[in-house]
């Protein structure tokens, strides 16, 4: 997967290799430590998701390079997936599962925005995330609508 460059938002200039849409998709994240924890570190939702990675607001910053378990609820996924996939339109239970580590952070507004990038996922999940991206970019421009 591909790192994430610093975030748009620090004035540099964007060099990411794919798209990022915003959306708020809820995200658990769980440090990648042994034992596995219960509890997610992050409960939280995406500010917004790419193929490469996503980013989401926490409480509080984590250190860069830290290496997390991520589970993000992506409602109509599987309609971007593979024929295999395509046996389970259920909304309810549609994930993107990845092992992501902590890009950037910065302060934002009393909270603190983490760029996660995806180092291991399913590659085929990955497509599908990214066919969601591009599908909502183009249904903008042809609506002239935000993604």
């Amino acid at each position: 997967m591909a790192k994430s460059s610093p975030s748009p938002e620090d004035g540099m200039e964007n060099k990411r290799q794919y798209l990022r849409l915003p959306r708020p998709y809820r995200v658990q994240a769980r440090k990648l430590v042994f034992p596995i924890a219960r509890d997610p570190l992050l409960d939280t939702e995406s500010r917004d998701i790419s193929k490469g990675g996503l980013c989401v607001e926490a409480d509080s910053p984590l250190p860069l390079g830290t290496r997390l378990h991520i589970t993000v609820h992506i409602p109509l996924l599987n309609k971007f997936s593979s024929g295999f996939f395509k046996v389970y339109e259920n909304d309810a239970d549609q994930y993107f599962q990845a092992i992501a580590e902590i890009a950037w952070s910065k302060p934002a507004g009393g909270k603190y925005l983490l760029g996660l990038s995806f180092i291991n996922a399913d590659e085929d999940v990955a497509k599908a995330v990214n066919r969601l991206v591009e599908d909502a970019f183009k249904n903008m421009k042809s609506s002239g609508a935000a993604p």
